[in-house]
């Protein structure tokens, strides 16, 4: 009982907090080339992490990740679908810090993401040239 009283307040206090947001508009002049460039990195992370990942299932490595272990179960469309929700998860965050009108965070978060993806891309790439064929 309490755990549903504890969820309806968080519920009703996200939507009334999203009627008090302004509405900015959303331009294209505020997309600069670092952002496409922040993009395009991250894209290219995804599809190497979902290459190395699938390779790694096949030689017998599980998936350490509780969120994405599922998805990994559910072999390859279980993977393109969770790395297009992980995609929109970050440009959704990036879009909600810039209506915001937190643009530094927003640059700072894109540029996070990139690093942390890069490094879970680089571990897997070390396990991946130790492992047997």
């Amino acid at each position: 009982m309490g755990g549903r009283v504890l969820v309806m307040l968080l519920v009703f206090t996200a939507a009334g907090r999203a009627q008090e947001l302004p509405e900015a508009p959303v331009s294209k002049a505020m997309v600069s080339k670092q952002t496409y460039t922040a993009f395009a990195v991250i894209g290219a992370e995804v599809v190497a992490d979902g290459i190395t990942t699938r390779v790694l299932y096949q030689r017998h490595y599980d998936e350490t990740d509780p969120l994405a272990r599922p998805f990994v179960h559910a072999g390859v469309p279980g993977q393109i679908g969770g790395s297009l929700l992980g995609l929109g998860a970050t440009g959704g965050m990036w879009l909600a810090l810039h209506r915001w009108h937190h643009d530094r965070a927003a640059r700072w978060f894109l540029r996070s993401v990139a690093i942390g993806e890069g490094y879970n891309d680089a571990r897997q790439f070390a396990i991946l040239r130790t492992s047997r064929k």
